[in-house]
C-alpha cells in the first residue's frame, strides 16, 4: 500500500477537482511542470496509467486516507 505525503494528498485532491497545472501550481507553490511531474509521479506510485484513471480515483476517495489500496 502506497503511503501519500500531505503533499501528494493536496494535489490529488485539486486534481480531482479538474484544476489545471498552472492553477494547482499558484494553489500549493512551484510551477506547473512541478505539478506535472507530481502528477506523474502519482500515477507511477499507485499503479495508474492515465490521468482520468488518477482522477476517477482521487474522486472516489474520502476522507482522503494516507494509505490508498491498490
Amino acid at each position: 500500500m502506497p503511503i501519500l505525503s500531505p503533499r501528494e494528498k493536496r494535489l490529488l485532491r485539486r486534481f480531482a477537482q479538474g484544476k489545471t497545472d498552472k492553477t494547482i501550481a499558484q494553489e500549493v507553490g512551484g510551477t506547473a511542470k512541478q505539478v506535472a511531474a507530481a502528477r506523474a509521479m502519482l500515477t507511477n506510485k499507485l499503479g495508474i496509467c492515465s490521468q482520468e484513471n488518477l482522477v476517477s480515483l482521487a474522486s472516489q476517495l474520502a476522507p482522503w486516507p494516507s494509505r490508498i489500496r491498490r
